[in-house]
């Protein structure tokens, strides 16, 4: 099947198979999804336009957070004050990253080196966090046990989600499953800014700067970053592909669409078999593998 204005001629059926695989592993593992759209239009599906690849990329990074976010909303599980101001600086971040990704990363020779040292630093992430090491309880480990423990109880999540306190331009705490939590107002205005600059920039969604921002930083429970993630990367996502198209890049929507299909599939499949997998297993083998894609785009081999 020929695709006009992406240049190429592809198989369908490969498409819908890369969509699903993007789909299944961004799913199982948050991360990465970005990256294996951008690898399979230029290696596998072999686009040669960056900025087409970008926003593609982009776009089908936005399918599972769209699936995932009213699911978390309805268990309380959003920080939507840390939504707020990660959006408005990933708002400005996006527009920035995309602008100056569509001036001076506008050709394969200058897109793959940068795509290729993002990648290996998320390998390098992912081996980080499967490596044993000993800590202390904290908060977040009490609320994320009392959560589960609801959970299997069959209780209902909500009265345990996030509730808001009295909020002020220095610091705004909340309460989670029975643990306060907080943080002063502009440290997520600017990790957003700076983490949507550089995943618009490259075209991937920035779950991976993201997670670890909140997990390490803010010292978040999971249970509500993976949510607060997801609603970030619809607002940054849809803003930086919005602004590519404004610069004058025009998607491939039949290519998109097909894409977009298998991915979908992916996303519903992926929570089901990931039960049936190893996580640390399933993100050992993505790290090696990202890291080898790393390295052969920076011609090492």
């Amino acid at each position: 099947m020929d695709f006009a204005i992406a240049g190429i001629t592809a198989s369908p059926l490969a498409l819908l198979a890369w969509g699903l695989l993007i789909g299944l592993i961004f799913s199982m593992v948050g991360a990465a999804g970005g990256i294996l759209a951008s690898v399979g239009l230029i290696s596998i599906f072999h686009v040669t336009d960056p900025n087409l690849v970008k926003p593609m990329a982009q776009f089908l990074t936005l399918l599972t957070p769209l699936i995932a976010v009213p699911h978390y909303y309805k268990k309380g599980q959003l920080v939507i004050s840390l939504v707020i101001l990660l959006g408005l600086g990933g708002i400005v971040g996006a527009l920035i990253g995309s602008t100056l990704s569509a001036t001076y990363l506008d050709d394969l020779s200058s897109f793959k080196p940068v795509f290729a040292i993002m990648t290996i630093l998320i390998a390098l992430q992912l081996i980080w966090e499967l490596l044993p090491r000993e800590r202390k309880a904290t908060r977040a480990d009490d609320a994320s046990e009392m959560f589960q423990s609801m959970a299997a109880e069959g209780g209902d999540l909500h009265t345990i989600g996030v509730k808001h306190g009295r909020m002020s331009w220095r610091y705004i705490p909340f309460d989670f499953a029975g643990s306060q939590f907080g943080y002063a107002p502009w440290k997520p205005f600017v990790a957003g800014m700076l983490f949507a600059i550089i995943s618009s920039a490259l075209g991937v969604g920035g779950g991976f700067l993201l997670v670890p921002f909140m997990a390490q930083m803010l010292r978040l429970p999971m249970y509500i970053i993976a949510g607060t993630a997801a609603f970030t990367i619809i607002i940054t996502s849809a803003v930086s592909v919005a602004n590519y198209m404004q610069l004058g890049v025009t998607l491939d929507w039949p290519l998109l669409g097909i894409l977009l299909v298998g991915t979908a599939v992916g996303a519903f499949l992926g929570p089901r078999l990931g039960i049936l997998l190893p996580d640390r297993s399933l993100r050992g083998l993505l790290a090696v593998i990202l890291f080898l894609i790393g390295l052969r785009y920076l011609g090492v081999f």
